[in-house]
């Protein structure tokens, strides 16, 4: 009933705004005397109102009812075909790698990426992943989208509705509160945008008495040398947004050439900076595998021989040692550090382990531990720890070196160079496991599928706090 009303409101407005164009428009081109007056009205509606564009659709729907027996698709046909000698080469590649050149978009693939067949593998691999992804999704909630669909819950893309499911481990009350979530913040979009919708929208017949127009429309008008430009640009091969194009074209002293290779040079710097992005995401994630797993006290590899640790960046891990830190008793909390990766050490018996802060007084032996500070010397321990790894004569000792930190910019660097990497709460839980073993506690996983307690659904808790409190004497209230 409220959407009736709405379209009917909208419509009684589109009529006192453009009732007597469209009278005038249906005299003009008798193709449009069929059409439901509220389709004219929307129509000009989408041209904001300018009947000048207006006239010209129409003249080109007139133009294509008057040849029925003309056939639209050639062109489209021709096109394809100039495509399919254009990359006979890249198309005989993607048949060799398995890929149809019958496959829907392989054309528009090839054109986009400029014949580059890597990317377009790349790009079908994904969509064959996303494809799998689902599928795996489907047979996985397949009693819970059964559920979902007696219940009442539609949602038009589905793939939404499979991650709510993923995202809830299949409780499907919690979907459905997901979805209420959802579309209540629709429905606050739509009240929002209906709230500043601009209403006071003007037309080519019916002139505003102020002479003021709204942004949109501001930015819409080109003059005629404008258009004739655009035109010209069109018609070698550029493409874009209008008000951008005309502005680069002026850049350049009105020159066409000069307008295209900054196009060109436009697009080969975001190639670039998209490449970036995609090598930094990718060497994040491998530095994210390559850190080393310490599930059990035994799993401390036997062969090493150095072990840093990132003072700085290990003082936030612990909630006692971040308070402390917070309420400025770092010398206290660096102490702490050092007692801890001591006890540590008396357990392991490892030759050289290295506590290093940005800058620290409190430099020396605490029991097997060397504490050192990297100023004056070094900007920060970041430069200290690449600095060392680099050096010629630590090729090969790096291969017996643990850096703990999980700064990982820095753990990039030292894994460049060989270093094995440990993240802090991974060191933390290995002192726990060597130093207090009563502090972990396993705790079963809830909210799962399965009613069977699994290895998988039991995790380690572990007490740092109660750790600290032991091996360095700090109270934790």
């Amino acid at each position: 009933m409220i959407q009736q009303e709405y379209r009917q409101q909208k419509k009684d407005s589109l009529e006192n705004r453009y009732g007597t164009a469209v009278d005038n428009l249906q005299k003009e081109f008798p193709c449009t005397q069929t059409w439901k007056r509220f389709r004219f009205l929307r129509l000009i509606n989408r041209f904001d109102g300018d009947l000048n564009h207006v006239e010209n659709f129409l003249k080109k729907l007139q133009q294509r009812q008057e040849n029925p027996d003309e056939n639209h698709s050639t062109t489209r046909r021709e096109r394809r075909e100039e495509l399919k000698t254009k990359y006979a080469s890249q198309l005989a590649e993607l048949e060799l790698a398995g890929i149809s050149s019958q496959r829907p978009g392989i054309f528009r693939q090839l054109e986009k990426h400029q014949g580059d067949v890597n990317k377009v593998l790349e790009t079908m691999k994904k969509r064959s992943e996303k494809k799998d992804q689902k599928d795996d999704l489907n047979s996985k909630y397949s009693n819970e989208l059964t559920q979902c669909e007696n219940d009442g819950i539609q949602l038009k893309n589905k793939r939404v509705l499979l991650r709510l499911l993923e995202k809830s481990n299949g409780d499907v009350e919690q979907v459905k509160k997901l979805i209420e979530e959802r579309q209540e913040k629709c429905r606050q979009r739509k009240d929002y945008r209906r709230k500043h919708r601009d209403h006071s929208k003007t037309t080519a017949a019916e002139p505003m008495d102020d002479g003021n127009s709204t942004e949109k429309k501001k930015r819409r008008e080109l003059s005629s040398d404008d258009v004739e430009n655009l035109k010209r640009l069109r018609a070698a091969g550029v493409h874009g947004n209008p008000q951008r194009i005309l502005e680069i074209f002026h850049e350049c002293n009105e020159s066409i050439e000069m307008t295209i290779a900054r196009k060109e040079e436009q697009r080969e710097q975001r190639l670039r900076q998209r490449e970036e992005r995609e090598k930094k995401r990718t060497l994040l994630k491998d530095v994210h595998n390559s850190y080393l797993s310490l599930d059990k006290r035994d799993d401390w590899p036997t062969d090493i021989e150095q072990v840093y640790l990132d003072g700085n960046n290990m003082m936030f891990v612990v909630d006692s040692l971040r308070r402390l830190c917070l309420n400025r008793a770092g010398k206290k909390t660096e102490r702490a550090l050092g007692e801890i990766a001591a006890a540590w050490n008396d357990q392991l018996g490892i030759p050289n382990v290295d506590l290093v802060f940005d800058s620290t007084n409190q430099t020396g032996q605490i029991g097997s531990v060397m504490v050192s500070s990297a100023q004056p010397q070094f900007r920060t321990t970041d430069d200290m720890l690449v600095e060392i790894a680099r050096r010629p004569e630590n090729r090969e000792k790096n291969k017996r070196t643990i850096i703990v930190t999980s700064d990982r910019a820095l753990a990039a660097l030292l894994q460049n160079e060989g270093c094995q990497l440990i993240k802090p709460y991974s060191w933390f839980a290995h002192c726990v496991m060597i130093l207090t073993p009563d502090l972990i506690k396993h705790e079963e996983m809830t909210g799962l599928i399965s009613d069977k307690a699994t290895s998988t659904t039991v995790k380690k808790r572990y007490n740092f706090d109660e750790l600290v409190h032991r091996v360095a004497k700090i109270d934790i209230a």
